[in-house]
């Protein structure tokens, strides 16, 4: 048995192919401040238990819905063993569970009632933005009421690192049960995560996650991260790059991946950071490569010279907020480019053969059929840079959040029908929920017909119809089946 004072947990589902980042940073912010702390990634437990039932717990423990009653007393047994498991290999004053999504609400709570049943004395801990049901910070109601049903005693919607000390010290503080906090302004002086409680090498994907950023330079209408992080706080690129070689050479790891919503937000710290790595890539022959999120930038904004330091830096598989084809629909969503500069860019990645995922959002309240039709023709004309597009990412309906910019913009002519994904647009009628869908899946059909790569694209179709089905449940209407076939009604080309 392991004593410690606090055992962090990542519980599923968040991510199975890689160690979070959120739980190794915490231990070592922990451990700064002297306490003792272990971390233990149940994802990668549950994944790889090759559990004869794994399917269905994957989809019980994400939407916590369920007819059958035998199913139900088989993800709570799951649970219970997992609860009897911890506590026979650790002996913590206190259990902080990262709560990455909503996704993740099921499976906290049946395991905080079965430590709670175990052992009473322990103090249990949830945060994370997974506490919120809509946008990062809009409502607190979930784990309030977790609260006070007994099955935790604190959560941190905040920043983890001052509020989880201050509650191992004095059990209060701010930031802790939703009190008042204020953001950390200086990130560089954090510890770098510590992951030697993960087995990393028993992970598909080599690969750590790194922190350059938190919050957002840009404010795109329909993204409430302002509302958590009320500045764009960046680290210095020598400390970055000094992070990501200290870890390689450590762990003998040498693929990042970026946490940030953007990597490229401040241009003077992304110039240091790719000529600091780009020096050390031509200088070993365990070379670096990094991936994240990445801000579309005109040549104006980022020069031939800043696309070749990427290159040499290690940049690969860069996540692009692209949305639309449709320049009026970005316009309306505060992107802040032009098909200019998506031109330029797509021209400057092509040319230096950085790879790139599209991350596409059908369905915006104010496109039109022909900023659909544009979206469309985007893809097909960019079949000439498909050797750099590795992949496209396509949302399924656009919900939107309480306290985002199109909420408040638009309140008084968006009905919210029971639900973010449920809305109507009076200065848009015909597009509806159905027409939404319909969207969705030719988008994804006409990409996969083109040769564009479209992960979990069947899927995705099965969220569909779920969501199709929650609809017209919610309009009291008869519960149909989609298909392709029937939604789509005319070619679109």
């Amino acid at each position: 048995m392991i004593n410690c004072d606090l055992l962090i947990l990542a519980v599923p589902f968040t991510d199975t192919d890689r160690p979070l980042q959120a739980p190794a940073l915490l231990k070592a912010v922990v451990q700064k401040h002297n306490f003792t702390a272990c971390t233990h990634d149940l994802n990668y437990s549950l994944i790889k238990a090759n559990h004869k039932e794994a399917d269905f717990l994957r989809q019980y423990f994400a939407f916590g819905t369920t007819n059958d009653y035998n199913k139900i007393v088989m993800a709570e047994d799951f649970v219970q063993d997992t609860a009897k498991l911890l506590l026979s290999k650790y002996k913590p004053k206190f259990i902080a569970v990262s709560v990455f999504t909503y996704q993740c609400q099921t499976y906290s709570m049946l395991l905080a009632q079965n430590l709670k049943k175990l052992d009473p004395t322990i103090k249990i801990i949830f945060g994370g933005q997974g506490l919120a049901t809509q946008g990062i910070q809009s409502s607190d109601a979930w784990a309030k009421e977790c609260k006070q049903l007994g099955l935790i005693d604190h959560y941190i919607i905040s920043e983890g690192e001052e509020a989880l000390i201050n509650l191992l010290k004095e059990g209060k503080g701010k930031g802790i049960d939703n009190t008042d906090w204020e953001q950390k302004l200086d990130i560089d002086n954090n510890p770098y995560p510590d992951y030697a409680d993960y087995k990393l090498n028993d992970y598909d994907t080599k690969t750590l996650m790194i922190t350059g950023s938190r919050g957002c330079v840009r404010r795109c209408s329909f993204c409430d991260i302002h509302k958590h992080w009320k500045r764009y706080v960046f680290r210095s690129g020598q400390s970055l790059a000094d992070e990501m070689i200290h870890q390689s050479n450590k762990y003998k790891i040498y693929n990042f991946s970026f946490t940030d919503s953007l990597i490229n937000g401040s241009m003077k710290a992304y110039r240091d950071f790719i000529t600091v790595l780009s020096k050390h890539n031509a200088s070993t022959d365990k070379k670096l490569a990094w991936g994240g999120q990445f801000i579309v930038r005109g040549i104006s904004s980022m020069t031939e010279k800043d696309w070749l330091m990427t290159k040499q830096s290690g940049a690969k598989g860069l996540a692009v907020g692209v949305e639309s084809g449709s320049e009026a629909v970005r316009n309306h969503m505060k992107k802040q480019f032009s098909n200019q500069d998506l031109d330029e860019f797509m021209e400057q990645a092509h040319k230096n053969n950085v790879t790139l995922t599209f991350l596409m959002l059908l369905g915006y309240p104010t496109e039109s059929h022909e900023d659909f039709l544009q979206t469309l023709k985007m893809f097909k004309r960019y079949k000439k840079y498909q050797s750099v597009i590795e992949s496209v990412v396509l949302g399924t309906t656009l919900g939107i959040l309480p306290g985002t910019p199109l909420a408040e913009e638009m309140a008084e002519d968006i009905e919210m029908n029971d639900g973010e994904n449920f809305w109507t647009y009076k200065g848009n009628p015909d597009l509806d929920f159905r027409e939404r869908i319909k969207r969705r899946m030719i988008t994804g059909e006409e990409c996969v017909r083109m040769g564009y790569n479209v992960p979990g694209n069947h899927d995705n179709y099965k969220l569909l119809h779920y969501l199709w089905n929650v609809y017209k449940n919610k309009q009291k209407q008869t519960v149909v089946d989609l298909n392709t076939n029937d939604l789509q009604q005319q070619k679109y080309s």
